[in-house]
């Protein structure tokens, strides 16, 4: 426990060092971010293979990767995405191609999965930083992380129903509940610190309540996916770059998968109390 707790405080000094400044160090952080929790991703899926050198559909992946950090910074909107999911995707089954029967269709389509999940998911912190506000809300999305530790005490304390007994036998119905409330509770904090400093509209109370209840709902169903990924391999975690945690698909894995929808919820929402 003690490894766990000194590592998560040197993760959140490193967290404040790269979201406050925000501009390419923040893109240089997640780009490094995301290509480790894609190798991570390809060796926990049997892409790439323990003791081998990085594969022709590995490298792909590295290349979109690249690319759609790059147009990312250059042009700034998410609209663009799509150029770099069809990009990735076309490099990916091209080299399938090319290399048949080297590789299978499921290695191809696990590649691009693999992409998708970690890299994309992950840079949308980046344009959460670049919104208006972004200085704030580049930060809600790790509102997973407060989610997950209020529904580990609450579930200690109150849990009673299993909430995915074949997926994950420790998690229970009361425990997240508890961590919606908690992630409510503190966006409702969140809140208030707008209300004070940035935005005088009563409104930002409902809005940071609402996309802290979508989000904490959202986190947990990614902790869940992560999880069911690690069990379908049979593997107890994705690496060991972070002592007491694992590797960063376990430390990250409910921030990955909620950052989109924090941003989407964001964009929609935060007009309304401009």
């Amino acid at each position: 426990m003690k490894t766990r707790v000194i590592s998560g405080i040197v993760i959140g000094i490193v967290l404040a060092g790269v979201l406050i400044p925000g501009g390419y160090l923040l893109a240089a952080t997640l780009l490094a971010v995301s290509c480790i929790s894609f190798f991570e991703l390809t060796r926990a899926t049997g892409i790439h293979k323990e003791g081998q050198k990085c594969n022709a559909i590995e490298f792909c992946g590295y290349v979109s990767i690249l690319v759609h950090y790059i147009q990312m910074i250059l042009i700034k909107d998410y609209r663009y995405y799509v150029f770099s999911i069809m990009f990735a995707f076309f490099l990916i089954m091209v080299c399938y191609v090319v290399n048949f029967p080297k590789f299978t269709a499921s290695m191809a389509i696990t590649a691009f999965f693999c992409f998708v999940y970690a890299p994309v998911n992950m840079s949308f912190v980046y344009l959460l930083r670049i919104r208006p506000y972004g200085q704030y809300f580049a930060w809600i999305p790790f509102i997973a992380w407060v989610c997950d530790t209020c529904a580990y005490f609450t579930g200690r304390a109150f849990g009673k129903h299993k909430l995915t007994p074949k997926l994950s036998p420790k998690k229970t119905i009361e425990g997240a509940i508890g961590g919606v409330l908690g992630s409510v509770l503190v966006g409702l904090i969140f809140g208030y610190v707008l209300y004070r400093n940035e935005m005088p509209n009563p409104r930002v109370y409902v809005v940071l309540a609402l996309i802290t209840f979508v989000g904490s709902v959202i986190a947990q169903l990614g902790d869940l996916l992560a999880s069911g990924i690690k069990r379908d391999h049979n593997i107890k975690d994705y690496g060991q770059l972070i002592p007491g945690h694992g590797g960063i698909m376990d430390r990250f894995d409910s921030v990955i998968f909620v950052t989109p929808c924090i941003y989407f919820l964001a964009a929609v929402l935060v007009p309304l109390i401009w």
